[in-house]
């Protein structure tokens, strides 16, 4: 038990290890974010213990971006590919805090609740300040629905963005700030579990 006057001071406030396997494990996560981050800070939210080796990690480290990422293993363990895709994750995530400062931030999505099996959810972390963008994650959790729209608010009206697919930065659309809030973008998965992070960030 921890006083939130104390936490919102911290560096990093362990809320929990997470033990169950793909996908429950991926789901815990992001509940313990949906429900604290209301309260403490998401850039202070350490969830683990999530292994380099998990045969999910993508997955999970999709839903873990959501609040302070820390992952636990020997690198050294991994195949070269396995390498070469954490580390084109670490780099992506270290130039996104760069451009966006996006770890003192965090919203939910329009039209998005609270974690759950059977359903979508998602989070936010756009820079409300400068509103030249940030980071959303997309989940699909065993429902039903393979499709959803999605809405992003805190963005200039005026201003164009580009929807750019992590970490390869694969372009899917280009919308206004006003666009993205009242009219959103398609995202879809085939597999009932599966999750997408997204760049969104001001062209002009």
């Amino acid at each position: 038990m921890q006083d939130y006057a104390f936490a919102k001071h911290a560096e990093g406030n362990w809320l929990s290890n997470i033990e169950e396997p793909y996908p429950t494990g991926a789901l815990r996560m992001r509940q313990l974010a949906w429900w604290r981050s209301p309260a403490v800070p998401a850039g202070s939210l350490v969830i683990g213990n999530l292994p380099f080796d998990s045969k999910n990690f993508e997955f999970d480290l999709k839903s873990l971006i959501g609040t302070l990422p820390i992952v636990l293993g020997d690198p050294r363990k991994l195949s070269p590919e396995k390498r070469s895709d954490i580390k084109q994750w670490a780099d992506w995530m270290v130039k996104m805090q760069n451009e966006y400062d996006y770890m003192i931030f965090r919203q939910d999505l329009p039209g998005f609740g609270e974690p759950a099996e059977g359903a979508w959810d998602g989070w936010a972390r756009i820079n409300t300040e400068t509103r030249n963008g940030g980071i959303i994650g997309v989940f699909r959790h065993g429902s039903k629905e393979k499709s959803r729209t999605v809405t992003v608010a805190g963005l200039d009206p005026a201003k164009k963005y580009s929807i750019l697919l992590a970490p390869d930065g694969k372009n899917i659309a280009q919308m206004t700030g006003k666009q993205l809030l009242l009219e959103g973008f398609n995202v879809s998965f085939t597999n009932s579990y599966d999750g997408n992070v997204f760049e969104i960030k001001m062209t002009d």
